[in-house]
């Protein structure tokens, strides 16, 4: 009987005419706002910020904040026990044609175990319109139905972190094949890194010469990244990731479509944007190796200087 009235109190609510009666913050969000260009940019920054954190959810501990800063993005999120408070908006230099500010309080299952829907507590977007501010709820949104459960299963993550052992624990359990199938290992790497060398040999075969010169190059820079992957902190492993899986298919495949006038205009901006892509890659591998050469010395300089004083106590 009480999932009945649940049912209906939520029908009820989402008829229009009821709409009037309702504060602001429960009337739901008109998607057109999102419908621009760039209107969307913020959502998907979100949920890329959110799938990073699901990622290395493990390696969170306690009451922590989360922040991601950027031109046109700013993203926080607030994790306690209890809950989690996630705030992201456009700043003014973003290019959406109506800037929006993203606020959604989520109690975790700790607390609410049985109900997801009264685990978000508050799910509203904030934006300007014609000089008036309108707050408008986003949680029946087809646009956020993605996010929330992002939210979700970065609970999970969490919460699997307090009833399982340590990383180092599980790693020195498992046997040398599953050590091999880690997630961290360089394999990762490989696999991302092998659709885009096969579209290069097939589907991006008409490119012109300047702008597959330019991306073999990187292509070949970051199949030597390889031995320095493991060795990657959480934010480089998750540039590389994304400049694999989106960032460079989407440009190729996007410029390919281009008709030839158009192409032929933006051919130096393309090369420019690969090389941009090439020299941070180089850049993070080359700090990286530097960063072990020095961890190297470190524990040359210390094992030199133990082992020194005790053969001088041994005489």
């Amino acid at each position: 009987m009480e999932k009945k009235v649940v049912h209906m109190t939520k029908d009820w609510l989402s008829h229009p005419w009821i709409e009037r009666f309702l504060p602001d913050h429960l009337r739901p969000v008109d998607e057109h706002i999102f419908s621009d260009p760039y209107g969307l940019v913020i959502i998907q920054e979100t949920e890329a910020a959110l799938e990073r954190l699901i990622l290395h959810g493990e390696q969170i501990k306690g009451a922590q904040t989360f922040k991601k800063s950027g031109k046109t993005f700013q993203f926080r999120l607030k994790v306690n026990q209890k809950r989690m408070r996630l705030l992201s908006y456009d700043t003014a230099q973003s290019e959406a044609a109506i800037k929006k500010r993203i606020v959604v309080e989520y109690l975790r299952k700790a607390y609410v175990p049985k109900s997801s829907q009264k685990r978000f507590k508050e799910a509203h977007v904030q934006y300007i319109k014609n000089g008036k501010t309108f707050v408008r709820s986003i949680r029946r949104s087809s646009l956020f139905q993605s996010l929330f459960v992002k939210l979700e299963q970065l609970d999970d993550a969490l919460l699997g972190k307090l009833i399982q052992p340590s990383a180092a624990a599980r790693f020195y359990s498992q046997s040398p094949s599953e050590k091999e199938d880690s997630p961290a290992d360089t394999k990762e790497l490989m696999n991302l890194l092998q659709p885009l060398e096969d579209a290069f040999q097939s589907e991006w075969g008409s490119l012109g010469n300047v702008i597959r010169n330019r991306l073999e190059r990187l292509l070949v820079e970051t199949r030597q990244a390889a031995s320095i992957y493991d060795d990657l902190d959480i934010e480089d492993k998750y540039n590389l990731k994304r400049m694999l899986q989106k960032d460079i298919p989407d440009l190729i495949e996007t410029y390919l479509l281009l008709p030839q006038k158009e192409k032929e205009s933006r051919t130096e901006q393309v090369y420019e944007a690969l090389t941009k892509m090439e020299v941070r890659l180089r850049s993070v591998k080359e700090a990286t190796e530097q960063n072990n050469v020095e961890k190297i010395e470190q524990l040359l300089r210390l094992t030199d200087k133990r082992y020194s004083t005790q053969n001088k106590k041994g005489r």
